[in-house]
């Protein structure tokens, strides 16, 4: 009886493009198991797949991403999002502009994402003490950074505002 092979995924192993151990925000954001669903429609994009994993001349072009939890994608997936994952995807990211949680607190105005003509109103509860996106997603303020970027988990999907209701 042979035993099935398995590759297990090292979080700290360096990625295999380069010499050094600096890790791209895909290397720190997947084995985390609340956005294996983000994470797989991530890999199904291949010029956002080569953005999250870069880690050649990342700190030149670092950016912000709001990843879904797995919740999000059982509660609200639709036909739009399943057809058109790039623009999905896009709405969720913030170019050139590596945000932490402090400037998120601050920010006045929307964040414009990398669908164009797109943004992201941004509001903290100074009560509640939590990050609001869009009125409906809330931010966990516990980042993932790496040398290509920051990350934050939220709780709901960001809609293009054409699909807003």
């Amino acid at each position: 009886m042979s035993q099935q092979q398995q590759l297990l995924y090292e979080p700290n192993a360096p990625d295999y493009k380069t010499a050094c151990s600096q890790q791209s925000l895909f290397d720190k954001l997947a084995p985390d198991p609340a956005l294996s669903t983000f994470m797989d429609v991530l890999t199904q994009v291949d010029d956002i797949f080569r953005l999250v994993n870069n880690t050649d001349n990342a700190e030149d072009n670092p950016f912000t991403i709001f990843c879904p939890v797995n919740s999000a994608f059982r509660n609200e997936l639709d036909v739009y999002t399943r057809s058109h994952l790039d623009e999905f995807l896009r709405n969720h990211i913030i170019p050139n502009n590596q945000i932490d949680a402090d400037t998120l607190k601050r920010l006045h105005s929307p964040l414009q994402t990398m669908l164009k003509g797109e943004t992201i109103k941004v509001k903290y509860h100074y009560f509640s003490k939590k990050i609001m996106l869009n009125d409906h997603a809330m931010v966990d303020i516990n980042s993932v950074e790496a040398v290509n970027g920051i990350a934050y988990k939220i709780n709901h999907l960001l809609r293009p505002t054409k699909l807003q209701i």
